[in-house]
Order: C-alpha cells, then sequence, then structure tokens
C-alpha cells in the first residue's frame, strides 16, 4: 500500500479482499518505481485470485507517463479476467472534471469489457471500499 503524496498515488492492493484501489494525484518523476510492483502484484493474484475482485480508480490528477501506466494496468486486468472472470471495474472522476471522465471512457472504449464510469461531489477513499 502507498498513501499517496501530491505526486504520488494512493495504492491499496488487498489480495484476501479481492479489492483494489488506486487514485488521488499520479506524477512522479519515475512512473516505473511506483507502477512495475504493482504490475507484478496483478501477475502474483492473477495466479490465485478471489472468486470475485473489485478494482476501483479515482484520480485527480494523472500525468500523461502516468496515464501510460494505468493502460499497462488495464493489460493485467485483461490477462487477470482469464483466471477472474468476475470483474467489477469502476472508474471514478470528481464532478466536472472532464478530462478525468474523458481518460475513462477512453478506456473503456478500448477495452473488452464493461467499465463503470461514475461521477462523485467529493473524493471519499473510505466510501470505495464498501460490499456491493
Amino acid at each position: 500500500m502507498q498513501d499517496g503524496s501530491s505526486d504520488r498515488p494512493i495504492v491499496i492492493l488487498d489480495p484476501q479482499n479481492g479489492s483494489v484501489f488506486l487514485g488521488g494525484s499520479s506524477l512522479p518523476e519515475n512512473v516505473l518505481e511506483i507502477y512495475n510492483p504493482i504490475f507484478k502484484w496483478f501477475d502474483s493474484y492473477a495466479k490465485e485470485p478471489q472468486a470475485h475482485t473489485k478494482i476501483d480508480f479515482f484520480f485527480e490528477y494523472l500525468n500523461t507517463a502516468s496515464s501510460q501506466m494505468i493502460m499497462r494496468i488495464f493489460d493485467k486486468i485483461r490477462s487477470l479476467k482469464i483466471a477472474c472472470p468476475d470483474i467489477s471495474i469502476s472508474w471514478y472522476y470528481l464532478k466536472g472534471d472532464h478530462d478525468m471522465r474523458d481518460f475513462g471512457q477512453e478506456i473503456a472504449e478500448e477495452v473488452d469489457f464493461p467499465i463503470k464510469i461514475i461521477d462523485s461531489e467529493y473524493f471519499n477513499l473510505g466510501q470505495y471500499f464498501q460490499t456491493d
């Protein structure tokens, strides 16, 4: 888990509960330092996933390099769906943030699985870990 900072995302990878959260701001100097461990986690998790996996994204800001890393995460999710077909994915954005909304919609158009695009009045990490 990474707690996030002004330039690093919040990362919560919970294999026991089958939940993933990535969000906040992501504009680190070295994106691979942040995202390579996430890629490795997805590879490891895909070997023994939970019956259901919930993946939530809620970014306030992504630089270009981070956006590319998010696309690579969706490649990992595509591979994970082979072992765990029951995956729910939500892309949250702050109401009025058309850039984040549009990026989520672009991702949804690129992948071959559903992504819920959800606007939110505010960023509250706790609300994204309630059970469905």
